[in-house]
């Protein structure tokens, strides 16, 4: 219709109307592409509404895995230290490294099973590592949509220390292994095949076992530190995530 009208008006050398024929169209080409990138704005900007949501969840969730982490890891620190105590082995107060000195707090697992107290102390919860909603973000390589995401550089940095802390719950699963080993070398099983006088009768009498479940005490307590730290900062994402806000606060990543 448009370009039959053009054609009519150079024909008739209607210069006038030739222009206001093509400003017409350039005008309509102009609006119709306008119109096409703010609807391709409005879907990244909804589709970075949904994933946000998505990111809420997973850490709703992540909140829920770190909290059993540090309820199994504290039962873990009190039954080994209930355990060396029992034996007649009390463990310090606190260690030292090159940086600093850390506090050992006394625990006791309030259980008269030795069934209980090696289960207990065995019992090593690890982190999740599924991570639906960033994986998708991140594999999409959307850089608009990133940028519609205010919170990105915080979930970034979160699961740059959740990455970190499954890191040194690696190293932790090495001195479970060797706890286990070192049970087994003494004659001691999960299974609950001692009381807890015998127990503490080989703990007593096996330094290899005794020196394994310190050392493996001491880790079990880095683990509750580290853990807290992740909940801190996961706690502080959930509330950045939920009311969209771009500012990732003052929570220190989780110091191994």
């Amino acid at each position: 219709m448009i370009l039959r009208r053009i054609t009519e008006h150079v024909k008739a050398q209607n210069w006038f109307a030739v222009f206001l024929d093509f400003c017409i169209v350039v005008i309509g080409v102009f609006i119709g592409i306008q119109v096409a990138n703010w609807n391709a704005a409005r879907a990244d900007h909804d589709l970075a509404d949904r994933y946000v949501m998505q990111l809420a969840d997973d850490i709703r969730s992540d909140i829920n895995d770190i909290e059993t982490g540090i309820r199994t890891s504290e039962w873990r620190y009190a039954a080994l230290s209930t355990l060396l105590e029992n034996a007649g082995l009390p463990q310090p107060d606190s260690i030292a490294n090159p940086e600093r000195k850390i506090l050992l707090p006394a625990a006791t697992f309030e259980s008269a099973h030795g069934a209980a107290l090696i289960s207990a102390a065995y019992y090593t919860r690890f982190l999740d590592s599924d991570r639906p909603a960033y994986s998708s973000l991140v594999s999409a390589g959307n850089a608009n949509l990133l940028d519609k995401i205010p919170s990105f550089q915080c979930v970034l940095a979160y699961y740059a220390a959740h990455d970190e802390t499954r890191k040194f719950e690696d190293r932790l699963l090495l001195f479970r292994t060797d706890f286990v080993r070192a049970q087994h070398d003494a004659g001691v099983s999960i299974a609950g095949n001692l009381t807890e006088l015998e127990i503490i009768e080989k703990i007593k009498s096996n330094e290899a076992l005794a020196a394994t479940m310190a050392s493996y005490r001491v880790f079990s307590y880095f683990q509750i530190n580290v853990l807290e730290s992740l909940h801190k900062l996961a706690e502080d994402l959930l509330v950045i995530l939920e009311t969209n806000g771009a500012e990732c606060g003052n929570s220190e990543a989780p110091e191994l």
